[in-house]
C-alpha cells in the first residue's frame, strides 16, 4: 500500500516539477546569452516559482514521510523518493525569504553578466582581461587588468553578504548549523568526512607544490624583470591563480591561434563514438556584449535538448573548455532514456565534473595532440612533454585553490558579517603561497561562484579524484581514451547510463569496483 503511495506521489510530483524546469531553464539559458533586464527579470521569475514549489511544507511533509519509513520497497522508485526529499529540504524557507533571495540574485547576476570595467578609456571583457595576464610582460599593465578584474567583487559584495545572512536563516530553521552545514549535508557529502580530506590534500600537496611555486616565482620574476620578492597577484596569469602559468618555454596557446576549436571537439567526440553535433548546433559558442563570460552546460529538458555556453577564443583553454563542457552534455545526452524522469541526471556533481575533467584535460594528451590535433615527430614529443608537466601544475595549483575556497565558503556562511577581505588574502597567502596585494578590497566577492553557485566548489576537486579513478580504470580496461569507440562505450555504460540512480559513492563503486580512492590523484601530482 505505501508502495502504491510513493509510486502516486513521484508521479504527481514529476507532473507538477517537469514543465516548472523547463521553463526555468530556458529562462536561465536566455539570461545568460541575451543579458537584458527583462531576460534576467525572466530567470528571476521562473528560480521564483521553481523554489516556491520546492518549498511547500506538504509536500516536503510526505517526501520526509516516505522516504524515513522505506515506502518505496523498489529500489528506483526509493531512490526517487530520496531525491524529491533532498530536492525538497534544499528549498525549505519562507515567502518572504524567495522573494528576497531572487532579487538579491537577479542584481548580482545583472552585474557579472553586463560589467564591463575601463581601463585608459577603454571597455574590457574578461576574454580581453585574460589575454593581457596572459600575454604582457610589462607590470603595471597586468595589475591595472587584475584590478578591473576584481571591480565587480566591490559592486556584489554587500548583496553577496546578504545572500548568506538570508541562505543561513533557512538553515538554521530547519537545523542546521549554516547554509554550508546544510548543503553539505543534503548534497550527500559528509562534512568532517570532506575537511579530512581536504586537510590530507595540503598535507600531501605542501612540498610538490612548494617546489612547483620556486618553479614558478622564478620564471615570473624573469618574464616581469622584478625580484621574488616583488612579485603580487597581478603577476601570475590567472586572476584567481586557480590554473597555472606557462612558465616553460613552450607556449601551447599558440597550437590553437589558427584551429576550429568546434571541429576539433567533434573529432574528439565521434572518435569515441559520442555525436555531439545537435548539442554543439543548439549551443552558444562566442562572446558578445551583454553575455555570461564563462562557460557552463545545461540540460534543458532531460529529453534530449542539450546545450553549452562558451565564450571561445583560439588557444588551448577555451578548447580544453569546449571538450569540457562537452563532457557534461554527454553525461546528460546519454543517461538511461527508459529512468523515471526525475532520476535523469547525473548521479552528482562530482561525477559529471569528474567525466568532464577528463575530456577538457585531453589537450594535455599525447595521443589527442598525435591524432586530432595532428602533431608529429619533435614537435609531438616537446608538446607532449609540456602538457604532461602542464597537468600536473594544473592540479597542483587547482587544488591549492580549491583549499581557499572551501575554507573561505566555510567562514563565509559562519559569520556573513565578519573581516572577509583579509581573510581571503590569509587564506591565499597559506595556501597559494600567493603575496598579497597593497591594498584591501572584497576581491572574494569577484569570484563567480562564490556569488552564485554557493558551496559547489568541493565538486570540482572531488570530481578531479573521481577523474583520475576513472581514467586510471578505462586505461586498464580499454588501453587508452583517444580515438576508441570502447573507451567512449565505458563512459556510457560505466558512468552515464544510470543517471541518478545511486548515491554518488555507490556509483564511483560501480563503476570502478572501488570505493574513492585519493591516492590515484596524489600519485598524479606527487
Amino acid at each position: 500500500m505505501m508502495s502504491n503511495e510513493a509510486e502516486t506521489f513521484a508521479r504527481e510530483i514529476e507532473a507538477q516539477f517537469k514543465p516548472l524546469r523547463k521553463v526555468y531553464a530556458l529562462a536561465m539559458w536566455d539570461a545568460a546569452t541575451m543579458g537584458t533586464e527583462k531576460a534576467n527579470q525572466r530567470q528571476k521569475e521562473a528560480q521564483t516559482a521553481l523554489m516556491r514549489f520546492w518549498s511547500d511544507p506538504e509536500r516536503f511533509a510526505i517526501a520526509k514521510r516516505l522516504n524515513e519509513s522505506g515506502a518505496a520497497k523498489d529500489p528506483i522508485l526509493a531512490r526517487e523518493i530520496e531525491r524529491l526529499y533532498l530536492s525538497a529540504a534544499k528549498a525549505q524557507q519562507d515567502e518572504a525569504t524567495i522573494e528576497q533571495v531572487t532579487a538579491l540574485q537577479a542584481e548580482v547576476r545583472g552585474h557579472f553578466y553586463n560589467h564591463r570595467p575601463e581601463i585608459g578609456g577603454r571597455r574590457f571583457s574578461d576574454n580581453e582581461l585574460d589575454d593581457v595576464l596572459r600575454t604582457s610582460r610589462d607590470s603595471e599593465e597586468v595589475k591595472a587588468a587584475w584590478l578591473a578584474s576584481k571591480e565587480v567583487g566591490a559592486l556584489v559584495a554587500d548583496q553577496v553578504r546578504a545572500l548568506a545572512k538570508l541562505r543561513n536563516a533557512a538553515s538554521r530553521a530547519q537545523g542546521y548549523r549554516d547554509h554550508f552545514a546544510r548543503m553539505l549535508a543534503l548534497s550527500e557529502i559528509d562534512e568532517d568526512a570532506l575537511l579530512k580530506t581536504y586537510d590530507e590534500l595540503e598535507k600531501a600537496t605542501d612540498q610538490p607544490f612548494a617546489r612547483l611555486k620556486e618553479g614558478i616565482d622564478a620564471a615570473r620574476a624573469k618574464r616581469f624583470g622584478v625580484k621574488i620578492n616583488q612579485l603580487r597577484p597581478w603577476h601570475f596569469e590567472n586572476r584567481f591563480f586557480q590554473a597555472s602559468p606557462e612558465w616553460s618555454d613552450v607556449d601551447t596557446a599558440a597550437l590553437f591561434e589558427q584551429k576550429d576549436l568546434v571541429q576539433l571537439a567533434l573529432q574528439t567526440y565521434d572518435d569515441l563514438g559520442m555525436d555531439v553535433a545537435d548539442i554543439i548546433d543548439g549551443s552558444d559558442l562566442h562572446p558578445r556584449p551583454g553575455k555570461n563570460q564563462h562557460a557552463f552546460c545545461l540540460d534543458i529538458d532531460r529529453e534530449g535538448d542539450v546545450r553549452t555556453l562558451n565564450n571561445l577564443q583560439a588557444n588551448e583553454r577555451w578548447m580544453s573548455t569546449l571538450l569540457h563542457e562537452l563532457g557534461h552534455a554527454v553525461y546528460d545526452k546519454y543517461i538511461d532514456p527508459e529512468l523515471p524522469w526525475m532520476l535523469r541526471t547525473p548521479a552528482h556533481s562530482l561525477t559529471t565534473e569528474g567525466l568532464a575533467i577528463i575530456m577538457g584535460a585531453l589537450t594535455r594528451d599525447i595521443e589527442w595532440l598525435e591524432h586530432v590535433l595532428g602533431l608529429t615527430g619533435e614537435e609531438l614529443k616537446r608538446y607532449a612533454e609540456a602538457g604532461k608537466a602542464r597537468e600536473r601544475a594544473g592540479n597542483l595549483v587547482f587544488t591549492r585553490w580549491s583549499l581557499v575556497m572551501l575554507h573561505f565558503e566555510r567562514r563565509l556562511y559562519a559569520d556573513p558579517d565578519s573581516e572577509l577581505d583579509a581573510y581571503w588574502w590569509d587564506l591565499a597567502e597559506r595556501y597559494q603561497f600567493l603575496p598579497r596585494p597593497d591594498r584591501m578590497a572584497p576581491d572574494w566577492a569577484a569570484k563567480y561562484h562564490i556569488a552564485l553557485a554557493p558551496v559547489y566548489y568541493q565538486s570540482y576537486e572531488l570530481g578531479r579524484m573521481v577523474a583520475e579513478q576513472f581514467r586510471v580504470h578505462m586505461r586498464r580496461d580499454v588501453g587508452g581514451i583517444v580515438g576508441r569507440k570502447e573507451a567512449g562505450q565505458w563512459m556510457r555504460e560505466r558512468i552515464i547510463k544510470s543517471g541518478a540512480t545511486e548515491v554518488w559513492s555507490q556509483h564511483v563503486i560501480s563503476a570502478t569496483g572501488e570505493p574513492l580512492n585519493p591516492d590515484y590523484f596524489l600519485q598524479s601530482v606527487s
